[in-house]
């Protein structure tokens, strides 16, 4: 489900992520936290947002970004929002029913988002989380995720800089739009990755219009923010029927954004937290063997089941990557 060796905790770092099982103690700094379920089951993590997304061993896990700072809690902007001075995290949970479907929903919650980057004091998003149902439901242009990212650039400007983001199925039907965000008052660089077309420049195959994130967001602290990673390169998916062979090109696009980042910073990175998203049961048993190979044991890593934006990606990760302290 979840591997998390001991790790030393570098306490310059304004977030922190860790996972657990639902007995853990919450922090008293914690800016957020997620209850992993499984279909149909109860939401019995309080404090923490439910999210779909049973974990590799079927039962609940929890995820908590622990902050460095006093926390303080409050509703605005349509959004549940924590904040300590330097990030601030808002959640939305939109029933797409309401809205008239998953386009309108998605341009109301970036509506709700430009208001909330302009009035809170921190204008600048780090990263943004989207999770929705059935997101490959649909025929071409009229898929899910495709009616997404069309509702999302209809309530952006033209050339407002994009945060790193993931975007992720719910295996169930079509309900709730879950989005979550952290934001900043200080501006972070987007990176992009060399092995791929950046996802705003995608042809038109891919949609009516190109998917609005950036790769990857570098913080001025050094932490880099990592978007959903899969085996797209250039614009292409590779390897649709092996699942084994997508997790080894996407770490390998993870080696080239991380390389990306560090040439642009100036510091070393190592991982400090992955996430990984399967689509198919029976893939999790190979996946988290790769995974255990493919990436430091000493880094968090949690596994889920989930779709992936393109039908024909099977595995995607998302990472969260920490300066590494100079020698002495």
């Amino acid at each position: 489900m979840f591997s998390q060796p001991p790790r030393a905790v570098d306490a310059t770092q304004p977030i922190r992520i860790r996972y657990s099982t639902v007995a853990a103690t919450a922090h008293p700094q914690s800016l957020a936290g997620f209850a992993y379920l499984p279909p149909g089951g109860a939401a019995s993590a309080p404090g923490l947002l439910p999210l779909r997304l049973p974990s590799h061993d079927g039962g609940i896990a929890c995820e908590h970004w622990d902050g460095t700072r006093p926390v303080s809690r409050r509703q605005a902007f349509g959004a549940s929002i924590a904040e300590d001075g330097q990030l601030l995290y808002a959640e939305w949970v939109l029933d797409e029913a309401a809205y008239g479907g998953i386009e309108a929903a998605s341009t109301e919650v970036y509506r709700q988002i430009a208001a909330l980057l302009a009035g809170s004091g921190y204008p600048h998003p780090v990263k943004i989380w989207h999770y929705l149902g059935a997101i490959n439901e649909g025929a071409g242009d009229d898929e899910r995720y495709r009616r997404f990212c069309v509702g999302r650039a209809a309530a952006l400007d033209p050339g407002q800089p994009l945060p790193a983001a993931t975007a992720i199925g719910l295996q169930t039907r079509p309900d709730r739009l879950t989005v979550f965000l952290l934001a900043a008052k200080v501006a972070g660089t987007r990176i992009e990755n060399p092995r791929q077309v950046p996802a705003y420049e995608y042809p038109r195959t891919y949609g009516p219009v190109s998917p609005s994130f950036s790769r990857a967001m570098l913080m001025p602290w050094g932490q880099l923010f990592v978007s959903g990673t899969a085996a797209v390169v250039g614009h292409e998916t590779k390897h649709p029927e092996n699942t084994g062979a997508q997790l080894r090109e996407l770490a390998l696009n993870l080696d080239a954004l991380v390389a990306k980042a560090e040439s642009v910073g100036g510091r070393q990175l190592a991982p400090a937290a992955l996430k990984v998203y399967v689509r198919h049961r029976q893939d999790l048993a190979e996946v988290e063997a790769l995974a255990a190979r493919l990436f430091p044991a000493d880094c968090p890593r949690l596994t889920v089941l989930a779709d992936i934006s393109r039908a024909d990606l099977r595995v995607e990760v998302e990472a969260l990557y920490d300066p590494l302290l100079p020698v002495s």
